[in-house]
């Protein structure tokens, strides 16, 4: 067994939750795709849904770019000893600890806005296509690099007093350089 935490890939990670986001934050804009615009004008609802949308989109594909390149250069290899979690079973390991929470935000986006008018949801699909477009962009940088990428996978709710906390906070990357042989698909 382990004493260090479980560890995913990166573009796996960021294409699940973004992947959530993007589809949660979509049904909670819902109501007001379906007309529930609570008297706003239509002008009104489409600059707040680009807005709403928009400014996290830009941050999460935009800025938030630094905060994975920053890893990413200082990525080291794999420490010894470490789990990495199956391909096949990421989406669930990365997925499961956020559900309940995202099934409750999913309940204030649709009461905001049935009340409202506000297509608040759509803040959060900003997130997530934002998420995907860094899942895209940390691919490349995988396959340029020819590693896999891969980081802490943290539970949802991490006490205080957890050993690893500090692992959570930083997210350090890591990668499997000099673990497989060079593929021909990634000498591109």
């Amino acid at each position: 067994m382990s004493t260090r935490p479980d560890l995913v890939g990166v573009v796996a990670t960021a294409r699940a939750l973004g992947t959530l986001a993007l589809f949660a934050g979509a049904t909670g804009a819902l109501p007001i795709l379906l007309g529930r615009t609570q008297g706003l004008s239509g002008a009104a609802v489409t600059v707040s849904a680009v807005l709403i949308f928009g400014v996290p989109f830009a941050w999460f594909a935009g800025p938030r770019r630094a905060w994975y390149r920053e890893r990413l250069d200082a990525a080291t290899p794999i420490p010894l000893g470490s789990v990495v979690v199956s391909r096949s079973d990421e989406f669930r390991r990365v997925t499961q600890p956020v559900s309940t929470g995202l099934v409750a935000v999913l309940v204030v986006e649709l009461l905001v806005a049935f009340k409202t008018g506000v297509p608040i949801g759509l803040a959060l699909s900003g997130v997530g296509a934002g998420l995907l477009s860094q899942a895209h962009w940390l691919a490349r940088q995988e396959r340029k690099r020819d590693v896999r990428i891969v980081c802490p996978v943290a539970p949802g709710r991490v006490a205080a007093d957890d050993p690893h906390l500090s692992v959570y906070k930083t997210v350090p990357f890591f990668t499997d350089a000099g673990t497989h042989p060079p593929t021909s698909l990634n000498q591109s």
